[in-house]
């Protein structure tokens, strides 16, 4: 596994028709194929591609393994890491199957804003807007008109990479989702 000292990586998948599928963007701090240390095989099922100069840790698994085998909290810490992970991507297949486009824009923006250490209702994009297409299950089209849709209607402010949310109640209840989704 690695760590990301500093900079930035994207992970993707090559998918059959040969279009690449981002599943997400680390930044320093975050751990890298954590959970496939664990997996057998040991084989990462993604692709990786280095966005900026960027520095990273290679942490081996024996070495992993001699180290969690000998603690029994540290394992317990380790578990508690891969739940919190498959959490994560239940939370994003949930995004991903909501029926309308407006709702997985809101969803993901909740997932971005629950992340971030700093809220005050402001939310800063980590990839470009065609990867968060992407991410989506859309179109650039589609992302762009319902962008547009909520700015139109005074629940986002848009500026460069930062979304504003103007309201969070009102802005769920423009899609019809509930405000606990920006809750941690």
């Amino acid at each position: 596994m690695y760590l990301v000292d500093r900079g930035k990586v994207s992970i993707y998948r090559l998918m059959p028709n040969g279009d690449e599928k981002l599943f997400k963007v680390f930044m320093a701090g975050e751990l890298i194929a954590e959970m496939a240390m664990f997996m057998q095989p040991r084989r990462y099922p993604m692709s990786a591609r280095i966005e900026q100069d960027s520095e990273l840790s290679a942490f081996f698994y024996r070495n992993i393994l001699g180290i969690v085998s000998s603690s029994p909290e540290l394992s317990v810490k380790v578990m508690a890491l891969m739940s919190n992970k498959i959490c994560q991507l239940m939370d994003n297949m949930n995004i991903l199957t909501q029926v309308n486009a407006n709702q997985r824009l809101v969803m993901k923006l909740a997932d971005i804003y629950r992340s971030q250490s700093i809220k005050q209702g402001r939310v800063s994009l980590l990839v470009t807007k065609k990867l968060l297409a992407t991410q989506l299950g859309m179109t650039p089209e589609t992302l762009s008109r319902a962008i547009k849709k909520l700015k139109a209607d005074g629940h986002i402010i848009e500026s460069g990479n930062h979304i504003t949310l103007v309201n969070i109640p009102s802005l769920c209840e423009s899609v019809d989702l509930t405000p606990d989704i920006f809750s941690t």
